[in-house]
């Protein structure tokens, strides 16, 4: 129960991390790139998001080295879903949780349930991508240290 409980700790600090460190990150570079028009600003905040959460993950699991950071998906797919069962039935669902909308120019709701549910599904499910390449690469890159000792 004491190891659950840790874990789901661990699972709530790394999602902090993804989301709010990346946003962090994302800010700082997404300010040298002027935006044209809100569909570049979205896809701008997509690319970096996923970069940016990528590298995060990929340092913080070498850091930390727990599981935990390959599992921060679950909670934001959770989020993901319950946004998606609340759009449903009011006008195009795929357009209000990604950046493409019905029309030529994306709505205030679309907008909005984009960086409500999307974004940190995007920023988590790089995350836990960074962090489980990490560890793949781990072992390779410890026997190669080792061996050049």
């Amino acid at each position: 129960m004491l190891r659950a409980l840790k874990f789901a700790g661990l699972i709530l600090l790394n999602l902090i991390v993804a989301v709010i460190g990346t946003a962090v990150l994302d800010t700082a570079v997404r300010r040298m790139l002027p935006p044209h028009s809100i569909v570049a600003v979205i896809w701008k905040e997509a690319v970096l998001s996923i970069i940016c959460a990528g590298l995060i993950g990929f340092a913080v699991w070498r850091t930390w080295r727990n599981s935990a950071a390959k599992w921060t998906w679950i909670i934001p797919v959770v989020w993901f879903a319950f946004g998606y069962l609340t759009i449903v039935g009011r006008g195009d669902v795929f357009g209000r949780l990604s950046d493409f909308g019905s029309g030529s120019s994306l709505s205030t709701p679309d907008v909005r349930s984009f960086f409500a549910f999307t974004v940190p599904l995007i920023r988590a499910a790089s995350y836990s991508a960074g962090a489980y390449l990490s560890s793949l690469l781990y072992p390779v890159l410890v026997a190669r240290n080792v061996s050049d000792v």
